[in-house]
């Protein structure tokens, strides 16, 4: 399993996308999470470089990861 972390400023809806690196979607969460340090948790990823997106209102970033089996 994978936990990708974010602290958010106040209580917000938000999507996570995780994409490879030619730019397929490989999972889509949708969520509301509380104001502060928050954490999810994936499953089923495969090895390799992927980039995630983290989308809350007009805020979005994303962060490149890896996954070593």
């Amino acid at each position: 399993a994978t936990q990708i972390g974010f602290t958010l400023p106040e209580d917000a809806d938000i999507t996570l996308t995780i994409n490879d690196v030619s730019g397929r979607t490989l999972k889509v969460i949708r969520g509301s999470f509380a104001r502060g340090y928050n954490t999810v948790n994936i499953k089923d990823l495969p090895a390799g470089v992927m980039y995630y997106t983290l989308k809350s209102g007009d805020f979005m970033a994303t962060k490149k990861m890896i996954k070593i089996e």
